[in-house]
């Protein structure tokens, strides 16, 4: 068979996600929705890694973020959520010949039945020196700085590495993170206080004792590599807003299922479901894990593999002036041709 197209790959993954009666449960109406509106995101020649967002606790609904590693100049979005990112999209493209650790993307918040503009997101990582040329082609050149004068002044072991700006919303801050050195993650999960003076040195004041310690036992749980995010005003100062993305590096379906059952990515969820941050919904989550190989046949004739895979790849924790919030989790979509793997 020849190979399905990338929108009919995308939507083969969020069918799988929906599917069983998940929907309903984990993503609410917006699922049907995301079928439509998501669509003109699919661009590229290779199939981009999209992220499948939703909360743990509460109204659920559904996020969700297109990444691209590559894309060629000239190539356009045809969504008004989109926004006026031609510029954009064509300096991407030829900057991403030249960088190869980079990605940008867009955030959808599919919840909505009009679909408000979307978050952009930049991954400029050590390639700092792009961080201006995109804000500025993204229409808020002041964003530059608020991500360069916070990356200067981070510690030793909380690099910056990437950053959000979300467009449709007034006054919204500068969402930045960073992955979080082994080390440093260690030092906070064993000693609360270690966690105070790196906030204090970074000037996030919005903490409290119950949050440290509640931060520590996520970081003690996690098992593998964790992101961290604080959101930057216009001003300078952070928000109140603290969050750890708690990776769970598992790539197979059997491992999920261990790991959700009886493993590393149950535990974190149990920790999380006994602070109030998710109830009993996560639970269903593990059973969207999909990874399919489809023999196909190339455009010349070779013959080749698509690997379709969806697969749990993170918890979001967030707190909220010291308060923590419900939980999220994070699902990777991707369509591979394997001969491409390296």
């Amino acid at each position: 068979m020849r190979a399905p197209s990338n929108p009919d790959c995308f939507q083969v993954l969020l069918l799988q996600l929906a599917d069983e009666g998940r929907a309903e449960v984990l993503l609410g109406d917006a699922a049907a929705r995301a079928r439509n509106t998501c669509l003109p995101f699919v661009v590229g020649k290779n199939f981009p890694d999209v992220y499948f967002e939703f909360p743990l606790a509460g109204n659920p609904f559904l996020d969700v973020t297109f990444l691209y590693d590559e894309l060629e100049p000239g190539t356009h979005i045809d969504s008004p959520a989109a926004g006026d990112v031609q510029g954009l999209v064509d300096w991407y493209g030829s900057v991403s010949r030249e960088h190869s650790q980079i990605s940008f993307g867009f955030e959808l918040d599919t919840s909505k039945t009009a679909l408000p503009q979307a978050a952009l997101h930049f991954q400029p990582r050590t390639s700092t020196e792009l961080v201006r040329p995109f804000c500025e082609l993204a229409g808020e050149p002041e964003r530059a700085d608020l991500y360069l004068d916070l990356a200067a002044r981070m510690p030793k072991g909380w690099p910056l590495s990437f950053f959000g700006m979300f467009r449709g919303r007034p006054s919204s801050p500068l969402r930045t993170c960073g992955y979080l050195n082994p080390a440093e993650r260690d030092a906070c999960a064993a000693d609360p206080r270690h966690l105070a003076e790196v906030f204090d040195a970074i000037g996030f004041a919005a903490y409290n004792d119950a949050m440290l310690d509640q931060v520590s036992q996520v970081m003690r749980a996690a098992p593998s590599t964790i992101d961290f995010q604080f959101d930057v005003y216009s001003d300078g100062h952070l928000s109140d807003v603290f969050a750890l993305d708690v990776q769970y590096g598992i790539e197979q379906p059997e491992a999920v299922r261990n790991s959700f059952a009886t493993g590393p990515a149950g535990e974190v969820m149990s920790l999380l479901q006994n602070m109030g941050a998710a109830d009993e919904r996560w639970k269903v989550a593990p059973g969207a894990t999909f990874a399919r190989g489809l023999p196909i046949t190339r455009d010349d004739g070779t013959p080749d593999k698509l690997a379709l895979t969806l697969m749990p790849q993170w918890s979001k924790a967030r707190w909220r002036n010291g308060t923590l919030q419900p939980a999220k989790l994070y699902f990777l979509g991707k369509a591979t041709l394997t001969s491409t793997i390296s």
